[in-house]
């Protein structure tokens, strides 16, 4: 893989003949992953389902085209050219998102005003669609470099390189459709949706789904999916960016190891994979940051208002006791009008959250660490983050999580590190 000016290590022949002997298995590994994924988490597409396998077909191919084209034009541009790319990314970003609104509004309206801010959007879209290839390159490199120097790599073919190979495409990513019972917080199912529904079907989508099955639905925003390549949806920053990347490498290396590979084998699984990625993909994009630095944009638009001075993590364990306790008193109706009440107050005090229900909790539950959601509760973060701190070093920690499989296999895992 070719990378930016800063290097801990030369390219050479052989290298770049492992690479490519490392990309072709991956493009093999990444589809079988794919159809694997979808039975064992039965993502069979639907009509308003998202279809995983099809998105690594269209753009596995996108990453190795580009770094072959930069190769025949000299290599990858200067240090300084790559920050002013990534920073006009994110401009463009921000941008896109506060024109889509008014566009959105106008349209509506109808008008020449709709016309013209669709022109206008137009040409933002296709100046961010001209720099975006260089923009995920400059990033999958400097996440490489920051890999294979904290040790997690993986010796393929005698050489040691970033273990799968760092892929990843900004998109518009689908959502996740969340379940859970209605009489206690426990996730039950998690079903992408397509991308291309607007709030209006989301929402018709939940209500259908709870209404036939007697349960709480919801579907989250998505920041990324750890499909190869890695699906990223469009972020507003540069650290965000180098975050969800990290977070979803992470996912796609696991996957060669036993947590990984049964991710979907049950929720307690699931919360070991999404806090280690979590907690890993923060200290990979905090050296990453650091190292390489990048302006952030000057907003397009007014910011909101920014939040007050609440605790939130603090209010949603408080909340999330007091609905369990309903719940458990077999009062589900003053429970879910507990959740929303509180929703409209935190919303009246800048934190806006579209629905808070049995699913919104149990889903992010998965989240648990210290690096996760503030509204997770699962007794699984804390031990992770314990894992973490008692294992010294990264690599150390992954080699370590990555070979646990269950709830116990990280208690003992815990206990020799004492």
């Amino acid at each position: 893989m070719a990378i930016a000016r800063v290097r801990h290590r030369e390219a050479s022949p052989i290298r770049s003949l492992a690479a490519g002997v490392a990309a072709g298995v991956v493009a093999v590994a990444s589809l079988l992953g794919a159809v694997a994924i979808t039975e064992l988490a039965d993502l069979k597409p639907g009509p308003n389902e998202y279809n995983i396998a099809a998105w690594e077909v269209r753009n596995f191919p996108d990453r190795w085209l580009f770094l072959a084209g930069q190769a025949l034009r000299g290599g990858p541009p200067s240090v300084e050219s790559q920050d002013a790319t990534l920073a006009r990314f994110f401009e463009l970003t921000n941008q896109i998102d506060a024109l889509e609104a008014r566009v959105s509004d106008a349209s509506q309206r109808g008008g020449a005003e709709s016309e013209a801010l669709a022109a206008e959007l137009a040409a933002l879209l296709d100046e961010r669609d001209r720099i975006e290839n260089q923009a995920e390159a400059t990033i999958e490199a400097r996440v490489t470099v920051i890999i294979e120097e904290q040790g997690l790599d993986s010796s393929f073919f005698v050489f040691d390189t970033a273990w799968p190979p760092v892929d990843a495409e900004f998109t518009n990513a689908p959502r996740m459709l969340a379940t859970s019972r209605r009489d206690r917080i426990e996730l039950r199912s998690s079903t992408l949706l397509r991308d291309d529904l607007d709030l209006g079907e989301v929402e018709a989508i939940e209500a259908e789904v709870a209404a036939e099955e007697n349960l709480a639905a919801l579907a989250f925003p998505i920041g990324g999916l750890g499909a190869y390549p890695t699906l990223i949806e469009y972020p507003d920053s540069y650290e965000r960016a180098v975050d969800v990347i990290a977070h979803e490498w992470m996912h796609n290396h696991l996957f060669f190891r036993p947590l990984g590979f049964n991710y979907y084998r049950d929720n307690d699984v699931r919360t070991i994979n999404e806090t280690v990625a979590d907690l890993v993909g923060r200290e990979i994009a905090r050296m990453v940051v650091e190292r390489w630095p990048v302006a952030a944009p000057t907003p397009g638009t007014p910011m909101p208002p920014a939040a007050s001075g609440v605790d939130l993590r603090a209010e949603l364990r408080s909340l999330r006791g007091e609905v369990d306790a309903l719940l458990a008193a077999g009062q589900i109706e003053q429970g879910e009008a507990l959740m929303e009440k509180r929703r409209q107050e935190l919303a009246a005090q800048g934190h806006y959250i579209r629905k808070i229900n049995q699913a919104y909790f149990a889903y992010l539950n998965l989240y648990a660490g210290e690096a996760g959601s503030p509204a997770a509760v699962n007794p699984i973060g804390p031990k992770v983050d314990e894992l973490r701190r008692r294992a010294g070093t990264l690599d150390r920690f992954v080699q370590i999580v990555g070979q646990v499989t269950t709830t116990t296999e990280l208690d003992e895992a815990l206990a020799r590190l004492q």
